[in-house]
């Protein structure tokens, strides 16, 4: 009995501690579990922390940079230091920051490329240390004289503000080699129409396509949501800083949202939700339209029948029909709602609801999903002020008192309008534009024969001293008839309706509107422009060239030489054609919009004063509207097209409508004279140079174009 007792004891004591050892294995467990959830936190947070100091210490470098090149002698003392430095640098002020020389490129005259590497830890010699390496490379532009430097143009296609719609069927034309975007501030609405040529759109609002096209996009990027359906082309990469919405045949490679992303039908590549983590990161810009009713905090949902790579979203992935999907991972839940999607793996954060007659299969994961959050859309602002151009202009007409006066400047055949020799009144207001009495070469016997469109010392009527006493100078323009004026004026708008114009720079105190005519000119207009859809075309300075040329059926006059006028505009026509001359101003060919005078660096949307350009009929040249732009009927652009929103305008937006072909295929010929671009915005006075004044010397700059993570 007192072994059966022994024996019981034991057994007692055996499972006591047995008991004892498993509470302090599950304790033991709990403690790991524990300690690895709080490590992990930690090293996120120095992942966090490593990353934010990578990024501080871009951004230092760049500031440094820009200080170390401004001026020629800091410039050649950092040639020579960059060109000796050992691989490794040292950046002072910012702990647990390397540098590493990674590249440095100086094949380019005009601009150097600097590549860096930034390696940065965070809870350096903790066991939740982290380290991340970022990438960046920094254009530098030397400083130099205003003259010396080439600048590169700005290749983009459009540049409007206040929104751009566009229906109908829009054509870009370009070289195999170009590729041309569209920026947009404000909403961009695209419905209906048949696009080519056109390889990205970005907007400070929304993006809207729904219809066809005629190519593929690189990219549309938008400061809200974008939506596009109704089409079979493919966008390589979409993002958004609010939500993103694919459907009906769109196909895509890249998908990122910093809110949540919906997708039917097509093949689209890895699509990448950040479902508003962390909080604010999906973001509408103001007044922005938002076409996606999904909740930015959802993160992915799949409607009927798409074929994708990779699903990533730190919020929910709902599948409410079939899909074919790579890798599935989803931070928050993973629900199939509908039967029945497949894929080759699928993590999830929070719960898996399977429909029962599906047989899925997940696994969960406490993994984070890492995504990069769409960056907003930034435009640079811009100001136009036809009153700067007054200088460069060779015609400036105005009118004076009940008639009209011009101001004729760098002509060759004619004296400048403040010519000492002209009289006081001349001086004053310019010459006189009126009908002259002037003996027709082929008839000398008819003394009487009157001529319109003259620049004149006087305003008398015309009479013999026109041509005797020399009291009128030179024809300016001509007109359907030898009676008839080329240049009307009524009510604050000036009219062109004729055959041509002198060739050269013509500035017009207020509206202009341009009827029939071929014209070789670079158009100013301080009000509203508009060319209509009557015969003709118009041609830039440097496109039609010194000596003209022929295209598409248009015939224009030579800049330097041409049977029509004596007269040559000289800053163009010094030795050889100066394409350069006012800065590049000969690669526009319509320009309109101004700021009361006396205004400096622009002036407030309410007093600005028109800026509207519309055209309807053919334009060889850049187009610059300081206000909106609009096309209609058979609208071909030759040039690039920018409009800068500068009044107050409600619901009025930009519009493109019916057909507008946008070619931007230069000719050979012209190559060496014609930018499409205009290059820098062009600045009058500068003789022939970039846009700088002559002579000074322009500061470096340096910038950060890009960075991404090794």
């Amino acid at each position: 009995m007192q072994l059966v007792k022994r024996q019981r004891g034991i057994a007692t004591v055996l499972t006591v501690v047995l008991l004892g050892m498993a509470l302090t294995s599950a304790t033991l467990v709990g403690v790991s579990q524990l300690r690895s959830s709080q490590e992990m936190s930690v090293s996120l947070h120095a992942q966090t922390m490593a990353q934010k100091r990578a990024w501080l210490a871009a951004e230092a470098v760049q500031q440094y940079l820009q200080q170390v090149v401004a001026t020629p002698a800091d410039w050649q003392a950092f040639e020579q230091a960059i060109r000796s430095q050992p691989p490794t640098l040292q950046l002072s002020g910012l702990s647990g920051v390397q540098l590493a020389l990674a590249g440095y490129d100086d094949s380019q005259a005009e601009r150097r490329d600097l590549r860096l590497h930034i390696r940065a830890t965070s809870a350096a010699g903790s066991r939740a240390a982290a380290t991340t390496t970022l990438e960046t490379v920094y254009r530098i532009r030397p400083p130099g004289s205003a003259e010396a430097v080439e600048p590169e143009p700005n290749r983009q296609l459009i540049a409007f503000r206040d929104g751009l719609n566009i229906s109908g069927a829009m054509q870009v034309l370009t070289a195999p080699d170009e590729s041309y975007e569209i920026t947009v501030d404000g909403e961009v609405n695209m419905g209906g129409l048949s696009t080519g040529g056109i390889d990205v759109i970005r907007s400070t609002r929304s993006i809207r396509f729904v219809g066809g096209s005629a190519s593929n996009f690189r990219e549309m990027h938008a400061n809200c949501d974008v939506l596009v359906s109704n089409g079979n082309f493919t966008v390589q990469e979409v993002k958004a800083t609010r939500n993103a919405c694919l459907a009906n045949t769109i196909n895509s490679q890249v998908v990122t949202a910093n809110g949540s992303v919906e997708v039917a039908g097509g093949r689209h590549g890895d699509l990448r939700a950040l479902a508003n983590k962390p909080s604010g990161a999906a973001q509408c810009a103001t007044g922005a339209v938002r076409w996606c009713d999904l909740a930015p905090t959802f993160g992915v949902r799949i409607r009927p029948s798409p074929t994708i790579a990779n699903i990533y979203s730190k919020g929910a992935v709902e599948f409410a029909s079939t899909a074919t999907v790579g890798r599935v991972q989803a931070e928050g839940n993973l629900v199939v709602a509908g039967c029945s999607p497949t894929w080759t793996s699928a993590t999830y954060g929070g719960s898996f609801t399977n429909n029962p007659s599906c047989t899925r299969a997940a696994s969960r994961s406490t993994q984070p999903v890492m995504l990069d959050p769409v960056p907003p859309v930034e435009v640079e602002p811009e100001v136009f002020d036809a009153n700067t151009y007054r200088s460069a202009a060779n015609y400036l007409y105005s009118w004076v008192n009940g008639v009209i006066r011009v101001k004729v400047k760098d002509v060759e055949g004619i004296p400048d309008w403040d010519d000492a020799n002209n009289p006081p009144e001349v001086r004053r207001n310019g010459y006189f534009y009126r009908t002259a009495n002037i003996i027709d070469p082929g008839n000398p016997g008819w003394t009487n024969r009157t001529v319109a469109g003259y620049a004149c010392l006087n305003g008398d009527a015309p009479s013999r001293r026109d041509e005797t006493a020399g009291q009128c100078i030179a024809q300016l323009g001509q007109g359907y008839s030898a009676s008839s004026a080329l240049v009307q004026y009524s009510n604050g708008t000036w009219t062109l309706d004729g055959l041509h114009h002198a060739p050269g720079v013509v500035l017009a105190e207020g509206n202009l509107l341009i009827r029939n005519g071929t014209y070789t000119n670079t158009f100013i207009a301080t009000g509203n422009l508009e060319v209509t859809s009557a015969g003709g075309a118009v041609f830039s300075l440097n496109y039609a060239g010194p000596r003209g040329l022929t295209v598409e059926g248009h015939t224009a006059l030579g800049v330097c030489t041409n049977a029509a006028y004596r007269l040559r505009p000289g800053e163009f026509c010094e030795n050889t054609y100066n394409h350069r001359a006012h800065g590049g101003l000969g690669n526009y060919a319509l320009m309109a919009g101004s700021c009361p005078a006396g205004s400096r660096n622009g002036c407030a949307r309410g007093v600005y004063i028109g800026g509207d350009i519309h055209v309807a009929r053919s334009v060889f040249g850049v187009v610059r509207a300081g206000n909106l732009f609009t096309s209609a009927g058979a609208t071909r652009l030759y040039g690039y097209v920018s409009a800068l929103a500068q009044r107050n305008n409600a619901s009025t937006v930009n519009e493109l409508s019916a057909s507008t072909v946008i070619d931007l295929r230069v000719p050979s010929v012209i190559r060496d004279r014609y930018d499409p671009s205009g290059g820098l915005a062009p600045t009058p006075g500068s003789g022939g140079g970039t846009g700088g004044t002559p002579g000074t010397v322009t500061p470096g700059s340096a910038q950060l174009q890009w960075g991404r993570y090794l």
